[in-house]
């Protein structure tokens, strides 16, 4: 049986994401385990919970990916009475290594911005930066309906800003990225997509006749996680991997989905 390690599962994130491409602040990589590690059964998730571990024990797997890291900031004390600590407890009992691609997987090719906007079938599409990419709507139609579009695609009613006209041009950047406003506005997009953004940054964009969707941190961005078990899968059957993979569906809190 052809079983790869960590540290191979590791060096095939790295060449679609590079890691080194990170952001400074971000904390991405190995964050528990070990590369000798053998594999045969991956999860991947965007946020990693109690419950996504308790599943990926179930589960039998030896690796989890996901996307936001589970340790970000310097850890002073690891307590096991508290969620994080019984984490890292159920993780290291079990032996389970866990990888994170953050700021590495937003920007990538076929990562969460070029799978949001080819989810909300946009055409033409181009980057304008890192994160934020625009496109064209197959044809036009008006913020209501695009609102509508949304839900159905993300599985999520966005929230959205600014008058009910036609739109034909889309910027979009998943996650908490409000500020590509101000690059949607400098590119003649009708409106702008993201997971988060600020009042003001609202307030701004729709007085210069943008409108602005926001769609919500998880529903912007978990679609990227099953584009990356899709990817995977591939290198697998190329590389003749006996592996089984799992996309973790669970939402990190109530109202993270539109169900």
């Amino acid at each position: 049986m052809n079983r790869p390690t960590v540290g191979d599962v590791y060096a095939w994130l790295d060449s679609i994401a590079p890691f080194e491409t990170a952001e400074g602040f971000d904390n991405v990589g190995l964050l528990i385990g070990d590369k000798a590690t053998p594999v045969s059964k991956v999860i991947f998730t965007l946020d990693l919970s109690e419950k996504t571990v308790d599943e990926a024990i179930s589960f039998g797997a030896e690796l989890i990916i996901t996307h936001h890291p589970i340790i970000f900031s310097p850890l002073r004390r690891i307590h096991y009475d508290t969620p994080f600590g019984r984490m890292l407890v159920k993780l290291t009992g079990a032996g389970i290594s866990v990888i994170a691609a953050h700021t590495n997987w937003d920007k990538a090719p076929n990562g969460v911005a070029d799978t949001l906007a080819k989810l909300l079938a946009l055409q033409n599409i181009t980057p304008l930066d890192d994160y934020v990419r625009l496109g064209d709507l197959p044809a036009p139609i008006t913020a209501s309906a695009f609102a509508a579009f949304m839900t159905k695609m993300l599985d999520f009613a966005p929230r959205w800003y600014g008058e009910d006209k036609l739109l034909s041009k889309i910027a979009v950047a998943g996650g908490s990225y409000g500020e590509g406003y101000e690059l949607a506005l400098e590119a003649g997009a009708d409106a702008f997509v993201t997971g988060e953004i600020k009042h003001h940054e609202i307030l701004d964009a729709i007085a210069q006749g943008l409108i602005v969707y926001d769609g919500g941190h998880h529903a912007t961005e978990h679609p990227a996680m099953s584009a990356m078990q899709r990817l995977f899968s591939d290198i697998c059957k190329q590389n003749g991997w006996q592996i089984e993979t799992r996309l973790s569906m669970a939402p990190p809190f109530a109202g993270a989905t539109h169900m």
